[in-house]
């Protein structure tokens, strides 16, 4: 079911668990998001200067480089303050926010691809959610 609506709308996905991010990949790109693919947050990194996503998905928990860092990278780059974040994670958000990261929505693994999808429509082709991080 592609949208026009969505079809300029890129999604960088980043999480270390190929299976998992194939699959949502797979499924955002039906919706018509153009969506690029990361196995780590370094790999996500050096691909931002490319441009930036309208939408980056991350997961917590990565070698190398994990999600809070890569979101604190991101947020350094000249646009990169502007770009929602989701967050993904098995751990629950109360251990993530010692962190100190920004993002917009927290979806704890396992979570539905619905409620993926919601997360994402709401993000990117509805009104602005308020941070659940904090900067």
């Amino acid at each position: 079911m592609q949208g026009s609506s969505v079809s300029s709308k890129r999604v960088l996905l980043v999480d270390d668990e190929i299976s998992n991010t194939e699959v949502l990949g797979l499924v955002l790109a039906q919706e018509g998001y153009e969506v690029t693919l990361c196995g780590d947050g370094r790999q996500a990194l050096a691909g931002l200067s490319a441009g930036m996503p309208d939408l980056l998905i991350t997961d917590f928990m990565m070698p190398l480089l994990n999600g809070a860092e890569l979101v604190q990278a991101l947020r350094e780059l000249p646009g990169g303050r502007d770009v929602p974040v989701v967050l993904m994670s098995g751990a629950p958000e109360s251990a993530l926010r010692t962190y100190g990261i920004h993002y917009e929505v927290f979806l704890r693994k396992p979570f539905s691809l619905s409620e993926l999808l919601d997360t994402v429509h709401r993000l990117l082709d509805g009104p602005r959610l308020q941070p659940a991080g904090t900067r």
